[in-house]
C-alpha cells in the first residue's frame, strides 16, 4: 500500500482550516435574524446609554442611591460592550515576579566530645571474642 498523498506528520500546515475574520455558519445566522427583526444592538445600546446618561445629569436620580450607582454600572457595561465592536481585548497583564536564586553553601561539622561522653565510653563492656 503506497503512502502517496497522505501527510505523515500531523500539526499545522499552511492553508488549512477555516480562514482567519470568517465567521461561522451560527453567527451569519444570528446576524440575519437581526437584520429580519429590524433591530441593531449597537444602536440600541448606544440609545440606552444616551437615557442613563440624560437620567443621571438631569438630576432625576439622586445622587448617592443605590439606583445612581447601578446606573453608573450599566453605563459602564454598555461602553465596556460597545468597546469590543471597536476595538480589541487589552490582555491583562500577569505580573510575575523574578527573583534570582541565590546559591547556599553548607558546613557540617562534627560536634566534640565532652568528657562525660567519653568518661560513659569507657564503662562499656568489650564484647567477647569467640572463635
Amino acid at each position: 500500500m503506497s503512502n502517496r498523498g497522505k501527510n505523515l506528520v500531523g500539526g499545522r500546515r499552511p492553508g488549512s482550516g477555516r480562514p482567519k475574520g470568517s465567521k461561522n455558519i451560527n453567527s451569519m445566522n444570528s446576524v440575519k435574524k437581526l437584520e429580519a427583526l429590524g433591530f441593531d444592538p449597537i444602536e440600541e445600546m448606544t440609545k440606552l446609554y444616551a437615557e442613563i446618561n440624560e437620567k443621571l445629569s438631569n438630576g432625576d436620580v439622586r445622587v448617592g442611591s443605590g439606583a445612581y450607582a447601578q446606573l453608573l454600572a450599566t453605563q459602564g457595561t454598555l461602553i465596556n460592550n460597545l468597546m469590543a465592536y471597536g476595538y480589541k481585548k487589552v490582555p491583562e497583564k500577569v505580573e510575575q515576579e523574578i527573583t534570582t536564586k541565590q546559591p547556599m553553601a553548607i558546613t557540617l561539622t562534627l560536634k566534640p566530645k565532652t568528657t562525660e561522653e567519653s568518661d560513659c565510653g569507657s564503662q562499656e563492656e568489650a564484647p567477647d571474642e569467640r572463635p
